[in-house]
């Protein structure tokens, strides 16, 4: 059941449906602010945000497909902006159609450079190393093993019939300790309400000798008796992580727009995610020099 975490391993990225290259425009001001009370803005939905997370985890695993844009920071002092892994990843869960696109960037000294990319598609990885400057083959098969950690959002899934994602979101909320609330509120952005909710996940033993955390979740979904590695699905924090997660959800669909999730193990990690369901799996031709694509939701800041 432990999971070994995917060692900053790499792919490009590039746009995908709202996002820009490194150095392009700004899409204005993309600031949150709290809802004040109104006769026209839409009522908080009912319910806990605990409810209310486990609700957008069973509606974002009934899902037929999903495109991602991720950054991924290894070190408090680097984020946000700094040094980090920056993926684009979209899988469609009926044909297996898969977009892995990862790179790592150094920022240093106010310049931000390519170290190297990872780039997936048609079940094979090629490599991008800034050095030789040029695209070379591996023998990595994608999306296999921790590859798929990216495809999705780290701990959630797609591609479930409703039973299976009732199963798997009663078993996630059955951990006794695990998922507790921290906060619920209605935000704008743009114009558009969202559902603003803090939760925190705690390490217990359950059943075990050693307390598990983010391992959990891989935990609950076995318990639908899908062939995780033909899903695809793999965890992407540490087995036994603790996690602060904000979570940003359309209201009318309770599903995950944006995410930010701070993991606490041996190691720090902050992985953000930009969420887009439904369309079809973004591929492109593979470029001559990888692009660097970038979150246009504002982070945190914490």
């Amino acid at each position: 059941m432990r999971c070994l975490r995917y060692g900053l391993a790499l792919v490009t990225l590039a746009a995908v449906g709202g996002c820009g290259l490194v150095g392009g425009q700004s899409d204005g001001d993309q600031g949150l602010k709290v809802v004040t009370s109104s006769p026209t803005k839409a009522a908080t939905p009912e319910g806990d945000a605990r409810a209310l997370y486990l609700e957008s985890m069973r509606r974002q695993a009934m899902q037929p497909s999903i495109n991602l844009v991720h950054e991924y920071y290894s070190a408090p002092q680097s984020y946000p902006g700094g040094t980090r892994e920056s993926v684009v990843s979209g899988v469609d869960y009926r044909s297996k159609d898969v977009r892995l696109e990862k790179n790592q960037l150094i920022v240093a000294h106010g310049k931000t450079t390519l170290e190297w990319t990872t780039w997936c598609q048609d079940k094979s990885a090629m490599w991008f190393y800034s050095g030789p400057g040029h695209w070379s083959q591996t023998a990595d098969k994608c999306p296999e093993g921790p590859y798929a950690a990216w495809l999705n959002d780290g701990l959630g899934v797609g591609g479930l019939t409703k039973d299976q994602a009732d199963v798997f979101v009663k078993q996630l909320g059955d951990y006794k300790g695990l998922i507790t609330a921290r906060g619920k509120s209605m935000v704008t952005r743009n114009g558009k309400e969202y559902l603003r909710l803090v939760i925190k996940v705690t390490p217990h033993s359950y059943g075990g000798t050693s307390p598990a955390g983010a391992d959990m979740y891989m935990d609950a979904l076995k318990w639908t008796e899908i062939d995780l590695e033909a899903q695809p699905y793999f965890l992407l924090p540490d087995a036994a992580a603790a996690m602060d997660i904000v979570r940003y959800v359309d209201p009318e669909t309770m599903l995950p727009v944006y995410s930010e999730t701070v993991e606490k193990s041996d190691d720090w990690h902050l992985h953000r995610v930009e969420y887009s369901f439904g369309g079809p799996v973004k591929g492109r031709p593979r470029p001559t020099t990888p692009t660097i694509a970038q979150l246009t939701w504002k982070p945190e800041k914490r």
